[in-house]
């Protein structure tokens, strides 16, 4: 199983305090604040950790931007897979240990990698039954009413390259990590092999490198739009507004993180094993299944499953 999801992620940024604050807003629990910068801890044990410009910990940049993820560390489940990880890791690059259970290094496209032996915190979320026509599931019941958003895992993150496709090529080969779909001209999607979230993994195509975004996953979009009309008020605002995408199904909410990128609020994405049959998916419609906001036009329907070239990466 080796990589089960993502432990913790590291930024950089120009304002703490504005960071820190944006942070608590979105819903995270704050657990330790110094000068130097501020860690945060999500329900299944996961971190997000922020830290000044000055701190002497940082890792280097990835990407022209000094702000932004500058690390990910990914959750192992026992030493002697993170051991086995690490011995292959080392035939071709350099690779330094903390203690038995850490060791970090640079993947191919220079993001700087860290692997921790931990066990996430398994998550139980209760089933608020819907009612539809022809259906009732919730009878003399009300629904769970949220006053703001509170985020119990980090389901994805996302990062940009020229060569996307090299990008994910490293965590297929060297990391167990499983395509789950590609997008034409976009990017591949993928998997730890110790997750079931269609990806924790996002590689895609710009023309720089760079971070994109952090998914934050809740219960379900009452707990989104909750989140969202929080945010509103202390003046964050998203772009695209409430959406769905069509690859993986995700509904999602992007906010502007003044740390760098999008925090994304995130619920209802699909789920894999190793039965999935991974589908190449034509940008534009693989994107968007719908917005709040009304588009002029939607995409021609482009989508087919993936064959053996398709999977070759390289």
């Amino acid at each position: 199983m080796a990589i089960t999801g993502i432990y913790s992620i590291t930024y950089a940024t120009d304002d703490l305090e504005r960071g820190t604050q944006f942070h608590k807003d979105l819903g995270l629990n704050l657990v330790r604040e110094d000068d130097a910068g501020a860690d945060f801890e999500l329900l299944d044990g996961s971190q997000v950790l922020l830290r000044g410009l000055a701190s002497r910990d940082l890792p280097p940049a990835y990407g022209e931007s000094v702000c932004g993820v500058r690390e990910v560390c990914w959750a192992v489940d026992s030493e002697a897979s993170l051991y086995e990880l690490a011995g292959d890791i080392a035939r071709d690059r350099e690779l330094s240990f903390s203690g038995t259970a850490e060791c970090q290094f640079l993947d191919d496209a220079g993001l700087s990698v860290r692997l921790r032996v931990f066990s996430l915190k398994p998550i139980s979320a209760e089933l608020d039954p819907t009612n539809a026509p022809g259906r009732v599931e919730r009878l003399n019941k009300l629904r769970t009413w949220y006053e703001r958003a509170r985020p119990q895992q980090m389901q994805h993150i996302v990062f940009c390259s020229p060569k996307p496709r090299e990008a994910a090529l490293f965590y297929v080969e060297r990391l167990g990590f499983s395509i789950s779909d590609i997008q034409e001209e976009g990017g591949v999607f993928l998997r730890a092999p110790g997750n079931v979230q269609h990806h924790n993994l996002y590689w895609q195509r710009a023309d720089e490198y760079g971070f994109r975004h952090v998914s934050y996953g809740v219960a379900n979009v009452d707990e989104i739009m909750a989140g969202a009309a929080f945010m509103a008020r202390q003046g964050v605002n998203s772009h695209l507004g409430l959406g769905r995408h069509r690859i993986s199904s995700t509904f999602f909410y992007y906010l502007p993180n003044p740390c760098g990128g999008d925090a994304e609020y995130s619920t209802d994405s699909d789920c894999l094993d190793d039965h999935w049959q991974p589908r190449v998916w034509g940008r534009a419609f693989g994107h968007i299944w719908w917005l709040a906001q009304v588009r002029p036009n939607e995409p021609a329907p482009r989508v087919r499953l993936a064959n053996a070239e398709d999977l070759k990466l390289v």
